[in-house]
């Protein structure tokens, strides 16, 4: 708990332009390693091979790099970088099918149907009618996988960027246990954020609001997780 209280400040109040904070907080961010020697545990990345290699101070120690991607689009992508193995599934609670809306960004729907990418909600076939296109998707149980991979002697990156499932899966971190094995987290939490194209208007796509998204943070970093806002 003593290391959380050199991490960067959680940002409180709501960004009125969310892709210009994510630039200003990247500079702010404290890296677990900045703060402790991690050549004890052995080490497993984050989810997105690039962006971590780049930015991550790595204290000179290789890590083994994990892709949770469930939109194909990317799969070419992830199968040319060395070093990454990639699970083609969706991470949930539990092992399903799930429904993945292809609706992209207020202005951009048809660009993101043409190009196929996923850039909508991630819910279960059951859930709400979609307004987009949809594909389903095979999902996991990402707590269950993660048990089953890593250990409390691993040194563990999570970059998590889910679509919104993110109040499914963190809750279901903590009632397994697997929270514990997780060292650093890099969260971007999805809500009704104001949108970049439609100035006062907000984001149609999710219903939670950054009230909720900060209390997310705050019951990581009160329960010793260190986490990042990421936007």
């Amino acid at each position: 708990m003593e290391l959380l209280s050199h991490a960067e400040p959680l940002i409180l109040e709501e960004p009125l332009k969310p892709w210009l904070t994510l630039k200003r907080n990247i500079q702010n961010i404290k890296y677990l390693p900045e703060l402790a020697d991690i050549s004890f545990k052995r080490r497993y990345g984050s989810s997105i091979g690039s962006w971590f290699r780049k930015q991550y101070p790595k204290q000179n120690h290789t890590f083994e790099v994990f892709a949770i991607e469930a939109d194909p689009t990317f799969h070419p992508d992830y199968a040319t970088r060395k070093g990454v193995t990639l699970l083609p599934y969706a991470a949930w609670v539990k092992n399903d099918t799930l429904s993945f809306e292809i609706n992209g960004d207020p202005g951009k729907e048809d660009e993101a149907k043409a190009s196929g990418r996923g850039m909508g909600r991630i819910r279960p076939t059951a859930g709400k009618k979609m307004s987009g296109k949809v594909r389903s998707v095979q999902a996991f149980d990402f707590a269950e996988w993660l048990k089953q991979t890593v250990s409390e002697q691993d040194y563990v990156v999570m970059k998590m960027d889910v679509e919104g499932t993110e109040f499914d899966l963190i809750p279901r971190l903590f009632d397994t246990g697997a929270i514990c094995l997780v060292d650093e987290v890099f969260l971007e939490c999805h809500y009704n954020r104001w949108q970049r194209c439609c100035p006062g208007e907000r984001s149609p796509k999710y219903q939670n609001t950054y009230e909720e998204c900060l209390e997310l943070f705050s019951s990581l970093r009160e329960s010793g997780v260190l986490v990042h806002q990421w936007f």
